[in-house]
């Protein structure tokens, strides 16, 4: 468990949420994330790839659950606040998980799609790699060379003259 200090930086840039009966266990809004047509550098600046902030509210769950533990409750009082702690840390860190896995998986996707690397090689690196995502992004920059497709157009084609 990391220190309250810790997790409340990592949490004040996130916008409080109120109660949502449907979500009840998330405290915090989740950044929203650029489409994948942004450019990777974009995308790496906004915190696209960044670890999830699932992890910083499922830590912020176990303090409360602390801090419950500390009060003089009466011991049924506390077993049921703290069973409901409890259920919150383990959504927020399925959350996490989940997240963490597709936030992967788009970076692997944006380094393919930017630079000419297999999949498999990338995502090898990348695991093994173990600086900042805008660190391995500069890596890449200097390994691999960026791959050129021609932009994507929209609308009738040109007419062709035979």
């Amino acid at each position: 468990m990391h220190s309250r200090e810790v997790v409340q930086k990592n949490l004040k840039n996130l916008q409080q949420l109120n109660y949502n009966q449907f979500r009840w266990w998330r405290n915090y809004q989740v950044p929203k994330t650029l489409p994948k047509s942004a450019h990777i550098e974009k995308r790496i600046q906004n915190g696209d790839f960044e670890p999830s902030s699932y992890f910083w509210m499922a830590q912020l769950a176990l303090w409360e659950k602390k801090d419950l533990d500390d009060l003089n409750l009466e011991p049924y009082y506390r077993a049921k606040r703290g069973s409901m702690l409890l259920g919150k840390y383990e959504r927020l860190m399925s959350d996490f998980e989940a997240d963490e896995k597709d936030r992967l998986d788009n970076f692997v996707d944006a380094i393919y799609d930017h630079f000419e690397v297999d999949k498999e090689t990338a995502k090898e690196e990348i695991l093994k790699f173990g600086d900042s995502i805008s660190d391995y992004y500069h890596y890449a920059c200097k390994k691999y060379t960026i791959r050129r497709v021609a932009p994507k157009r929209r609308g009738r084609p040109k007419k062709v003259v035979i």
